[in-house]
């Protein structure tokens, strides 16, 4: 039923018409210990354990979609090499954060400085399966390169959980004045980051 319903949402967004095959089929990833699972397109890659650190993510590995020391689990979302496209990788990625034990500093970002202009990130919460996380969107650039960070915050098992949604795209613009338009400023873009949005509003984390 979990993976029928998330297979019916896939198909809503994005609209039958876009699936030569119909419906996406889907794959359930679980944490070995059980405390979550997501279901993710079986097209894309999905990455844990070893495959973290071998298994390519974008075409520009100084800025990876993936956290390889604490991810737990990561979905890389398929993208054709093209020379004249910004968007060079993204990913859906779930980590623990080591250090964090107590609640109010999980969902407080109180271990996250603040950036070089002294701005904290804007917090907002956003409900998923009656859990509420803490959002908050992030940037992080390198010369000729930037990253859209989505990082999304709970807390379970005394454990900090932070889900997060990266797009790294190419910092000058390549495509055409009409792909300006979307808030990432890029067609394919835009549409890897509602990809993985699918993807996030499926994860379920069992009761406390």
């Amino acid at each position: 039923m979990y993976k029928r319903f998330c297979g019916a949402l896939f198909s809503l967004i994005f609209g039958f018409h876009a699936w030569s095959q119909g419906p996406p089929a889907l794959e359930t990833f679980t944490s070995p210990d059980g405390a979550f699972q997501f279901v993710y397109p079986e097209t894309y890659d999905l990455l844990v354990g070893e495959r973290l650190l071998r298994a390519t993510q974008g075409r520009h590995q100084a800025i990876p979609v993936c956290e390889f020391s604490t991810a737990l689990a990561c979905v890389v979302y398929p993208i054709e090499i093209q020379q004249v496209a910004r968007l060079e990788g993204a990913g859906f990625s779930v980590e623990t954060l080591p250090g964090v034990t107590d609640e109010s500093t999980c969902l407080d970002y109180a271990d996250v400085s603040a950036s070089p202009d002294g701005q904290r990130p804007q917090l907002t919460s956003i409900a998923i399966h009656s859990r509420t996380y803490r959002h908050a969107s992030m940037r992080k650039k390198l010369p000729g390169h930037l990253q859209a960070i989505d990082s999304y915050r709970t807390f379970n098992r005394q454990k900090c959980y932070e889900l997060q949604i990266r797009i790294s795209l190419s910092e000058e613009p390549k495509l055409q004045p009409a792909s300006q338009s979307t808030p990432l400023g890029d067609v394919q873009a835009q549409t890897a980051l509602e990809s993985l949005r699918l993807i996030l509003s499926s994860v379920v984390f069992e009761p406390q």
